[in-house]
């Protein structure tokens, strides 16, 4: 039972079951959340400008652009060395770190988000969900896998410091530059729940990227989600009549949330039945270590069965972290064809290990979470919680 009210709309959550829902991710649930967030990039450079206090606050762009040609006389040079330090002090691991990426983490769990949109330069999303090659320049797209998950990275990336959009005159010239990259973002729009996270939606930065993929659809547009804890009433009003529902929360406890919710619907492996397995994989593996190999037989094809358990539990614990859960019922199914054939050669072997793995993946499709055997019974070539040693001489026949 829900200790406390849902926060997620239900027909949000219902969309995120069908994986209808992009999320579109903003600063605020990086570089520039958490208590090491502040003073934020914009107030660094508000104060390396010297920008006069009489004058009203410029958007995000627009200071980009003053320092630009106040400090480095109209060059970007300066500025993406500034772009690439605030981020570089975010990605060493450690406490920093932590609070950066925790999101992202968190997300990479939840196989439902398999579409992201960003306007963040840090590489944060692609390292904490695998993703090999993050869709910034036109040319990317020629790697997009409808199978797969994929990033859309509309401001570009650390790692390509020429993409960087920051200054107006990028704004203005990076539609224009990746034509083919904005239209895979208008298809998303278009045919997507738009979820927003980190954004503060008086930001300018929102406003221009929400203008540019509304324009066109008005009213018979999906509707759109914003989750911001800050939001006022005037701007939830405000921005119900544009067509976004505001949650007044963060996005960590959406994904916490969302988490125990799927755990409930049986959609998610619960985190206790992960902590399980974590706490099986130990005992195994000390087994595994202290038994001696050549001692018996036995305790070599009780061995090759643990190596099955092992390397199985560790796919499960990379499937789970990496939100692609699913993988498991199609891993098991060439694992049988594996075992079928290793039996029809007589391979005891190979169905010691085959079996080892197949055993973790039944089990971890049924969370059944009694104890593991950790041996294999030669004799009936099955898991076995006691050993046998099998003094005879083991022989493999291979038709």
């Amino acid at each position: 039972m829900r200790k406390s009210k849902n926060i997620i709309p239900d027909p949000l959550y219902d969309d995120i079951k069908a994986r209808h829902v992009v999320l579109f991710a903003g600063a605020g649930i990086s570089t520039e959340a958490g208590p090491y967030g502040s003073p934020s990039f914009y107030e660094i450079i508000m104060e390396k400008t010297k920008y006069p206090k009489k004058k009203s606050p410029p958007s995000f762009p627009e200071l980009m652009q003053y320092y630009c040609e106040k400090i480095d006389g109209g060059q970007k040079n300066r500025l993406t060395r500034e772009i690439l330090d605030r981020v570089s002090k975010f990605s060493a691991p450690g406490e920093i770190n932590n609070f950066a990426s925790g999101f992202h983490r968190l997300a990479a769990e939840i196989s439902y988000f398999d579409r992201i949109i960003t306007t963040n330069w840090d590489p944060f999303f692609e390292r904490s969900m695998n993703i090999l090659v993050p869709m910034i320049e036109d040319k990317d797209l020629v790697f997009w896998d409808d199978k797969k998950r994929q990033i859309l990275k509309i401001h570009g990336c650390v790692t390509r410091p020429y993409s960087l959009v920051a200054t107006m005159e990028d704004y203005k010239a990076c539609i224009r530059r990746y034509p083919l990259i904005f239209n895979k973002l208008k298809d998303l729009i278009t045919t997507k729940t738009v979820l927003f996270i980190g954004y503060g939606l008086n930001d300018s930065d929102f406003r221009l990227i929400f203008d540019e993929i509304t324009s066109r659809l008005g009213k018979i547009r999906r509707l759109a989600y914003a989750f911001d804890p800050n939001a006022s009433d005037n701007s939830i009003k405000y921005w119900k009549n544009k067509g976004i529902n505001i949650v007044k929360q963060n996005g960590v406890a959406l994904l916490f949330e969302l988490r125990e919710r799927l755990e409930m619907d049986g959609l998610k492996p619960p985190k206790n039945f992960i902590m399980f397995l974590q706490k099986q994989a130990e005992r195994i593996q000390n087994i595994h270590h202290k038994r001696n190999t050549q001692s018996s037989p036995g305790a070599m094809i009780s061995a090759m069965y643990q190596d099955g358990l092992l390397h199985s539990l560790n796919d499960v614990f990379a499937c789970d972290y990496l939100g692609q859960d699913e993988d498991i019922a199609k891993d098991q199914v060439e694992l049988d064809k594996m075992l079928k054939n290793m039996k029809k050669k007589h391979n005891i072997v190979e169905i010691a290990y085959y079996t080892g793995r197949i055993e973790i993946l039944k089990r971890f499709r049924a969370l059944n979470s009694s104890r593991i055997p950790a041996y294999f019974d030669i004799g009936r070539l099955k898991p076995s919680n006691t050993f046998h040693a099998y003094k005879m001489k083991m022989t493999t026949k291979h038709s």
